[in-house]
């Protein structure tokens, strides 16, 4: 049995249907809405359960008698490790498409002897942390440089709002920094506005953000020098991106921006080592069923054994073909060597000089 908290959201729900197979138990606050999800999506072929992740005695009932938790809720910086926590004490493993360091850092070896936990099992964290360990197989002589891009146009749930407003939140990244010469170096990049980027659609503005996830798969490869950029698409995001919005707003905002036209996200990454670049793009119209995707390929690895006992980031422990491999449905992957390194970097200021 695979207990999936969120499991009719949009995340949720497109996991779901993939691991319907193996049995799965779809919980949420609305227990009409799980009911209708198991019913309508499923074909009555799953349990619905009313499940708050904030109620510490219905997540408990949750969990008992899964083989493993699957955490799609959120905003994962109010979660952190509260559902692995009843997960572990139901005697099942863990997988969280979202959770990261902080969730990680609480839980502090306390997991019993044998529990398996997956965090950042999703698209960003996640698969941003694992192409570049697929790149960096095919840099004869290693990696020196990286540099990534993600963003498009997109719509955003409430969960997905709330962590993109806190995305710099303490202990989670830094704005304008970039990773060089083995360490995190603050206000080394500066904004670059109205810039044409392959794969996106017309002119772009990528904002510099140095995520923990980058940093540490920077470190982790040993590269030299790594930039990291969120790319914002159209006006009104831009705009938004720059004030002081709540959630409520930017959904809005971002609803605006996407009538009458196409959704669509892009990752892109450059991996450049011993004179030669590499490139991946990878592109998708639904970055739910991408997120989800990559949680689903984590759990079945999970159920299969094939990740060790402890805890884990994503793309540590999952193999990137194999992940890539299961995308195919929900996304184009594209991989050349043709495409001349990217350099939006004017230093904004070097840290300590005027």
């Amino acid at each position: 049995m695979i207990g999936i908290v969120g499991g009719y959201g949009a995340v949720g729900g497109a996991a779901a249907r993939t691991l319907a197979p193996h049995g799965i138990r779809v919980g949420g606050r609305d227990a009409g809405q799980a009911r209708r999800f198991v019913e309508e999506e499923l074909a009555g072929h799953g349990e619905a359960w009313q499940v708050d992740a904030y109620d510490e005695a219905g997540l408990a009932r949750f969990c008992r008698g899964c083989r493993v938790v699957v955490n799609c809720a959120g905003p994962s910086y109010r979660l952190l490790d509260r559902v692995a926590r009843a997960a572990f004490l139901a005697g099942a493993d863990y997988v969280d498409a979202a959770g990261d360091g902080p969730a990680i850092e609480r839980l502090d070896g306390s997991q019993p002897a044998g529990a398996v936990a997956v965090f950042s099992a999703g698209m960003l964290p996640g698969l941003t942390g694992l192409l570049p360990r697929h790149l960096a197989r095919f840099a004869p002589g290693g990696a020196h440089r990286l540099d990534v891009y993600t963003g498009g146009l997109d719509r955003l749930t409430p969960a997905a709002a709330v962590d993109v407003l806190l995305a710099g939140r303490e202990g989670h990244g830094e704005a304008m920094a970039a990773w060089r010469d083995g360490a995190t170096r603050s206000r080394a990049l500066a904004p670059a506005n109205g810039v044409e980027l392959p794969f996106f659609h017309g002119p772009v503005t990528a904002y510099p953000y140095l995520s923990t996830e980058a940093a540490r798969v920077a470190e982790e490869l040993g590269l030299h020098e790594a930039r990291w950029y969120n790319v914002v698409t159209g006006e009104r995001m831009m705009a938004a991106s720059s004030t002081a919005v709540s959630a409520d707003d930017l959904i809005r905002v971002a609803e605006l921006e996407l009538a009458g036209r196409t959704p669509y996200y892009v990752l892109l990454f450059q991996l450049s080592g011993s004179g030669a670049t590499r490139t991946l793009a990878l592109r998708t119209t639904d970055t739910y069923a991408l997120t989800a995707a990559v949680v689903a390929h984590a759990t079945t690895a999970v159920l299969a054994g094939q990740v060790e006992p402890g805890l884990h980031y994503a793309d540590a422990v999952l193999d990137p073909a194999g992940v890539l491999a299961g995308l195919a449905s929900v996304a184009t992957i594209e991989v050349s060597d043709d495409i001349t390194m990217i350099d939006l970097a004017e230093p904004a200021f070097e840290e300590g000089a005027l």
